[in-house]
């Protein structure tokens, strides 16, 4: 699968968004707002769930001082990794400048927008592969 990159627009800006596989594992980045950067990277890796049922993942997280886009990140890296039962890498760095609480408040559902949008995308009948 070669690279699938897209974009929308989100109360922090404009959202990049791309998603590339090596070998079986993922690789995603997402970027955006004011000042696109690298603020997290989360590794998630699908286990067991510790429930018995299903499938679940475990992540490592390395954030860089002061970053908070590792809530955005560890979503996506962990949704994915347990939907497609293998190993996501999630890149992140989303700043605005002087965001308000409002956006903020945008921010806390943005994994979930993103992940959504990635498995539909990548979905075997999909058209976007």
């Amino acid at each position: 699968m070669a690279v699938d990159r897209f974009s929308f627009e989100h109360a922090l800006g404009t959202i990049e968004v791309s998603i590339e596989h090596l070998g079986a594992c993922v690789v995603v980045c997402v970027s955006g707002g004011d000042e696109p950067h690298i603020g997290s990277v989360v590794l998630a890796e699908a286990r067991a769930s510790l429930t018995g049922e299903g499938t679940s993942a475990t992540s490592s997280v390395l954030n860089r001082l002061g970053h908070k886009d590792e809530f955005v990140a560890r979503t996506v890296a962990e949704t994915l990794a347990a939907a497609l039962d293998t190993t996501v890498c999630c890149i992140c760095g989303i700043h605005k400048d002087n965001a308000t609480s409002k956006d903020i408040q945008a921010s806390t559902t943005l994994g979930h927008e993103i992940a959504s949008i990635l498995l539909e995308r990548l979905a075997p009948n999909s058209s976007q592969q």
